[in-house]
C-alpha cells in the first residue's frame, strides 16, 4: 500500500476477485471462503483509508469531515476526490468542497442556483436507499432470493438479474450506481414483476391476468424498460 497507494490496492483486489468469479468460481465451500477472504481484504484496505489524516496532509482541509461516496450515487464526494488527489482545482477559485455530494449532485451550481439533479435525487432518496439495500442483501448470498422486498416476484427478479452480474458486496460504488440507475430509469416494482413473469414464460395476456392489470399496461411497461434491465440468464 505504501508503494502503490490505497486506490491501486483496492483496484488490484477487485480485479483478482472479478477474475476468480469469471473463471473459477463454482460456489463450493472453498470458493466461497476465497471470495470472502478477498472481500475482507478489500474492507481492510478501506478501513485503513478511513483513518483520519492530519490537516497538513490534506492541504489545510479539515480532516475530520466525512470523506466517502456521494449521498445519491457511487461517485466519490467532492472532498474525498480532492483529498485523494483525483480532483484538481484552481487555487484562486472560491470553493467549498462538499463532503456529502459529488459535483453532479451538489445542491447549488457554481452560479448559486439550485441544481436540478440534486432536487431530483432528493425526491427519490428513499427509493434509492431501498434499491441499494435490496441489491446489497442479494449480493451477500447468490444462491437464493434474498432481496426481502416483501413481494415474491420482485425478489425473483432481483435474484435472477443479479445472477447475470459479477457484483459483490465489496463493489460498493457499482452497487450504488446500479441503484441510482434503477431509480432514474424508473424501474418500478411493477416493472420488476412483469420482467420476472416474462422470464418465467408468461405471455403479455397471462402477465396482465396474473397482476390484474390491462394488457396494454403490460405492453407499455415492457416498451419503457431499457435493455440493460432485462434478465440475461435462465
Amino acid at each position: 500500500m505504501q508503494l502503490v497507494g490505497i486506490a491501486a490496492m483496492v483496484r488490484l483486489q477487485r480485479q483478482l476477485l472479478l477474475a476468480f468469479v469469471l473463471t473459477h468460481d463454482k460456489q463450493s465451500g472453498v470458493d466461497r471462503c476465497f471470495i470472502a477472504t478477498l472481500e475482507t481484504l478489500i474492507e481492510l484496505v478501506m478501513a485503513c483509508k478511513r483513518k483520519q489524516p492530519s490537516n497538513k496532509d490534506m492541504g489545510g482541509l479539515n480532516g475530520q469531515r466525512l470523506k466517502g461516496f456521494c449521498r445519491f450515487c457511487g461517485v466519490r464526494a467532492e472532498l474525498a476526490m480532492f483529498a485523494e488527489g483525483e480532483s484538481q482545482r484552481d487555487i484562486d477559485e472560491h470553493l467549498r468542497l462538499s463532503n456529502l455530494y459529488c459535483s453532479a449532485h451538489r445542491p447549488k451550481t457554481p452560479d448559486g442556483s439550485w441544481n436540478p439533479a440534486y432536487r431530483q435525487a432528493m425526491r427519490s432518496v428513499t427509493q434509492f436507499d431501498l434499491e441499494l439495500a435490496r441489491l446489497s442483501r442479494q449480493c451477500a448470498i447468490r444462491t437464493e432470493p434474498l432481496a426481502k422486498s416483501g413481494d415474491e416476484l420482485v425478489d425473483t427478479y432481483i435474484f435472477r438479474y443479479m445472477l447475470g452480474q459479477t457484483l459483490h458486496l465489496a463493489d460498493e460504488a457499482e452497487l450504488r450506481n446500479l441503484a441510482r440507475l434503477m431509480v432514474d430509469m424508473k424501474l418500478t416494482d411493477r416493472k420488476k414483476q412483469i420482467l420476472a413473469l416474462q422470464k418465467l414464460g408468461f405471455n403479455q395476456s397471462e402477465i396482465a391476468r396474473r397482476l390484474e392489470i390491462e394488457r396494454q399496461a403490460v405492453s407499455k411497461a415492457l416498451r419503457s424498460i431499457p435493455d440493460c434491465f432485462r434478465i440475461s440468464i435462465a
